[in-house]
């Protein structure tokens, strides 16, 4: 690539205290993504994981910064297709919506488009600058001079969206391009940064010269401050000379089990993105041994694939050590092939002596929805127990 590029770091945090990660990212030489998933039985990671994989499917297309805009514009009402979609097929997952915020490097220039309270600054000449304004409800009434910044900080409504990508209502988009100059450092983050430090850290943080130190630094001052919503920061320096690397997808939309939760869903290949055809051409010598290399660690790949494909088709129910409670794994028991899903608030402590047993050993569930079921048979034994506490197997009533 020649001319303005971006070199990028990138990174995504579930926080302290949510469940799961509904924030999403993307980061390459030419875009940069952040989309904060929101509501719908917790649905917002599909609805965050959408958007940036139809943002990056629009902005593939497009050369020039104004001819961008109109392909952002478009992917707006892509990814509002596919979360009406996937809500049509679960009336559950109804609500769910998820914020965007993009910037695109064409032809020297800066293209952005920005729905909701996800945010973009500028840091030039070491100064802070926001590029973005929030679409809630505390930012009309700063606009409106009824409160100011600093209330609004505080505000117990602040997370009050006024516009958001929900498949559901028509969303008004900022667009802009704006001028750009080498050595500009571009912020993308979700308001689980944003939302958590204030303005001077963030400039402390961004004043590191070193790329993933200025993001490790953010991710960490967000964790201090207690991150109480999902971390998603993506920096990026501009820079004129050429980058080398493959772009990055982090949070939601990385998720495999998102994936393939979205089916109609093209999320994009990090691995071969920058591979120019020139490298993939190859002498019939060098075939010559390569073939059956190849073919060796295709197979090799195929059982690994099929491996993973096995272990994400495995649910079950089990102990969650470090809250004593009742939680959702998808893999297997056995050589600690598994990830938390999805933590219950039922503690195993006041499950009866049988249904707490069953619970230690693990419950094999069919699907995640199988596994929600049987924490629902398992919050009925205990509420049985409250009311009858002398039944054979309850927890003793401490006195």
């Amino acid at each position: 690539m020649t001319g303005l590029n971006l070199r990028f770091a990138a990174r995504s945090e579930i926080g302290r205290v949510r469940r799961n990660n509904e924030d999403a990212g993307y980061a390459a030489s030419d875009l940069l993504i952040v989309a904060d998933g929101m509501g719908g039985h917790e649905a917002g990671e599909l609805a965050s994981a959408a958007t940036v994989a139809a943002v990056v499917a629009a902005a593939a297309t497009s050369a020039g910064a104004d001819e961008v805009l109109n392909q952002l514009a478009e992917a707006v009402i892509t990814s509002g297709e596919y979360i009406a979609d996937v809500v049509a097929g679960n009336r559950d997952l109804a609500g769910m919506g998820t914020t965007m915020t993009v910037l695109a490097m064409r032809e020297g220039r800066i293209a952005m488009a920005h729905v909701g309270d996800s945010r973009a600054y500028v840091f030039r000449d070491n100064d802070l600058s926001q590029m973005t304004k929030d679409h809630t409800f505390v930012q009309t009434l700063v606009d409106s001079g009824e409160i100011t910044l600093a209330e609004a900080a505080v505000h117990p409504r602040r997370n009050l969206m006024m516009r958001a990508i929900d498949g559901i209502h028509a969303v008004e988009v900022d667009l802009s391009v704006r001028e750009t100059r080498e050595g500009d450092r571009y912020l993308l983050c979700s308001d689980g940064l944003c939302g958590v430090i204030d303005e001077a850290a963030i400039t402390e943080c961004l004043a590191v010269p070193d790329l993933t130190n200025a993001v490790t630094l953010l991710i960490d001052a967000a964790m201090a401050a207690g991150a109480p919503d999902n971390i998603t920061v993506v920096v990026a320096d501009v820079v004129s000379d050429s980058v080398a690397g493959d772009p990055v997808l982090i949070g939601s939309a990385a998720d495999q089990t998102n994936q393939s939760r979205l089916p109609a869903v093209e999320f994009p290949d990090e691995s071969d993105a920058f591979l120019a055809p020139k490298y993939q051409e190859l002498t019939s010598l060098k075939r010559s041994w390569l073939v059956p290399v190849l073919s060796t660690l295709g197979v090799i790949g195929i059982a690994f694939a099929a491996s993973l494909w096995w272990l994400s088709s495995q649910w079950f129910v089990g102990v969650y050590e470090q809250g004593k409670v009742v939680a959702i794994f998808q893999g297997v028991p056995a050589g600690g092939m598994y990830r938390l899903v999805e933590v219950s608030d039922l503690q195993i402590s006041s499950l009866p002596e049988f249904e707490r047993d069953q619970v230690y050993q693990t419950l094999d569930t069919a699907n995640l929805e199988d596994a929600q079921v049987a924490i629902q048979r398992l919050q009925v034994s205990a509420d049985a127990c409250v009311i009858s506490p002398d039944s054979p197997g309850c927890p003793e009533v401490a006195q």
